[in-house]
């Protein structure tokens, strides 16, 4: 196939692609928003509401949260060499941040080995 056709190809389908995201995203700021006004002064319902939303959107959370471990586990698969799927399980149960410390160390203390 002609490099122009498929140039033309990917540009008709990442225009609606972009449209309908921007849609959702722009929707799911309204709606947060939305969300936000009607929250209660700030006391102790303010916190009963926030643990009600993350109860009534937990298959959501979670759901961001592994695609997030799948995301640190790639990086760290490229970055530094080490196994995806260990360092997806690292992520899941030590958090994606604490995971990328954990290899960042590593691989520090691994080049000063090597330089001793």
């Amino acid at each position: 196939m002609d490099p122009k056709k498929d140039k033309c190809l990917a540009l008709i389908f990442l225009i609606p692609t972009v449209a309908i995201v921007l849609y959702w995203l722009f929707l799911g700021c309204k709606w947060l928003y939305h969300w936000w006004l009607n929250l209660p002064p700030y006391n102790a319902s303010w916190w009963h509401a926030i643990g009600r939303f993350c109860l009534n959107n937990l298959s959501i959370i979670l759901a961001v949260y592994m695609i997030i471990c799948l995301q640190a586990a790639g990086i760290v698969e490229f970055k530094y060499r080490r196994s995806f799927l260990k360092a997806f399980f690292l992520g899941l149960f030590l958090t994606p941040p604490g995971m990328m410390a954990i290899y960042g160390r590593k691989k520090v203390r691994e080049g000063k080995d090597a330089s001793n």
